[in-house]
């Protein structure tokens, strides 16, 4: 065997301590429900009650008759509810038990050597915390890989189950469920099922897995996990009759060879069976491939420039080159960042040549004029451009080439201002002076119109040609 995790064996009196402050914890339970109060019952009647109890927090419902009373440790709580259930206030029989929580929630598949005070610092971003501990092995005093946190609000619970569930910790990835607190008793803290990962690629033999997980006792329930497409998961889930069984199984296959790999063996979370189980993982496994994936996918390149004959699109596009250009205010957050759109400049260009003749065609749109109207004269007279090789529809700048006069220099600040030329007016005669005369285009830019630029989209989406052949179009 070559387990992942290599244990220490423990001090008797470290074990005994653990044990305890698992078992404190998990009947540290402080918040009592009182019902059957009269229904002129004061707040201040309740604390008079519990007086001799450190009351943290008591809400008084009058319409329902109730209390809702956290104490200051579970063992007041439960000391409150002997003494005071089935007794009398004014003639009116009370109940007193613990109140019911929606706040409870089991996180598994923890490493093993995960101490208590880490455990905590895991959760304790989400909310204030309630009760927390791991579950301990009662022979070897060492964590299941699986504890309990409840949180003082429902709310918290939620957002620590959405951000944990799926998480990769270590070589490890969370399951995150939320508990049932009325079945939770000391028994069922120990978990009867096993999961079985690291298993060889496409590995798919359930009986040798079957008569391997056998020799110290047979398994009620053993499956590999398949996902909807029917493809192996690389994991399988066994349950045994009794959680001495499944520990007993856990020690002795954890980290044996199987087909060639050295398999981990983990507890489950307890609590439901094998069968129920398998498909939690399952879900779990898939929600942890798809975390920091967005509902929608990015978009593509063709798509962008696929959608430039819209004017709106246009606009939208050249408003923060347009206005890096004409030297705009910083915003609070200072200037933005001087990121092309394009990572070839040409396409800038394309985008300004498109943008003139939709100024000239068209009429101002829902969103205004073209953004171009309020540029100076002679804001877009191009530099001349390069003739571009034969075979290529548009000009790339060249790897570690010289640069423009202008670029060398240091005097150009925006991605697109090779093309644009010297803005030598101030903003404000911009913004006031006479709409600009239509500007002429250059010959470098002549008949690059729409239907050149779909023919650098369909260039785009030909297959590149082997390493032999020419270059294709760059964009």
């Amino acid at each position: 065997r070559a387990p992942e995790e290599e244990l220490p064996v423990l001090e008797p009196a470290e074990v005994r301590s653990r044990l305890e402050r698992s078992a404190r914890q998990f009947r540290n339970r402080r918040k009592v429900l009182i019902r059957g109060l009269p229904p002129d019952v004061s707040n201040q009647e309740v604390h008079e009650l519990l007086s001799d109890y450190e009351l943290k927090y008591c809400f008084v419902d009058k319409y329902k008759g109730t209390a809702f009373v956290t104490l200051l440790n579970g063992e007041q709580a439960e000391s409150a509810i002997r003494r005071f259930h089935r007794s009398k206030l004014r003639d009116k029989e009370l109940w007193v038990q613990l109140q019911p929580t929606d706040a409870l929630l089991c996180i598994a598949n923890l490493p093993r050597l995960f101490t208590q005070h880490q455990f905590e610092e895991l959760v304790r971003p989400f909310g204030n915390l309630e009760r927390c501990f791991l579950v301990y092995s009662e022979k070897t005093g060492h964590s299941k890989g699986y504890g309990f946190v409840e949180y003082m609000k429902k709310d918290s619970a939620a957002r620590a189950k959405s951000d944990l569930l799926g998480r990769q910790l270590g070589t490890r990835t969370l399951y995150v469920h939320w508990t049932d607190v009325a079945q939770l008793t000391p028994e069922l803290l120990h978990s009867r099922c096993l999961c079985v990962d690291k298993l060889p690629h496409n590995y798919g033999d359930l009986e040798e897995l079957r008569r391997v997980f056998s020799a110290a006792a047979a398994p009620t329930f053993c499956q590999l996990a398949y996902g909807q497409d029917g493809q192996l998961k690389g994991f399988a889930v066994l349950e045994y009759e009794s959680a001495e069984l499944a520990e007993l199984v856990q020690r002795g296959t954890d980290g044996l060879a199987l087909a060639g790999n050295h398999v981990r063996v983990s507890f489950c979370a307890p609590g439901p069976p094998g069968r129920s189980m398998l498909a939690a993982l399952i879900a779990a496994q898939a929600t942890a491939l798809n975390r920091g994936k967005g509902l929608l996918p990015e978009p593509s390149l063709l798509q962008i420039l696929g959608s430039l004959g819209n004017p709106a699109s246009l606009q939208l596009l050249l408003n923060p080159l347009l206005h890096g250009a004409l030297g705009g205010k910083q915003g609070l957050l200072g200037a933005a960042p001087s990121v092309p759109l394009l990572t070839n400049p040409a396409l800038s260009t394309a985008l300004l040549q498109l943008a003139l003749q939709n100024q000239t065609q068209q009429k101002p749109g829902i969103l205004g004029d073209s953004p171009l109207s309020s540029l100076p004269p002679g804001t877009l007279a191009l530099a001349p451009a390069p003739a571009n090789p034969p075979g290529q529809l548009l000009s790339e700048l060249p790897s570690g080439g010289p640069l423009p006069g202008e670029m060398a220099q240091g005097h150009v600040k925006s991605p697109i201002l090779p093309f644009l030329g010297a803005v030598g007016v101030e903003r404000e005669n911009a913004v006031l002076g006479p709409p600009p005369a239509a500007t002429a285009t250059p010959p470098a830019l002549q008949g690059l119109t729409s239907s050149l630029l779909g023919s650098v989209l369909s260039g785009l989406q030909k297959p590149k040609q082997s390493e032999n052949g020419p270059p294709g179009t760059g964009v």
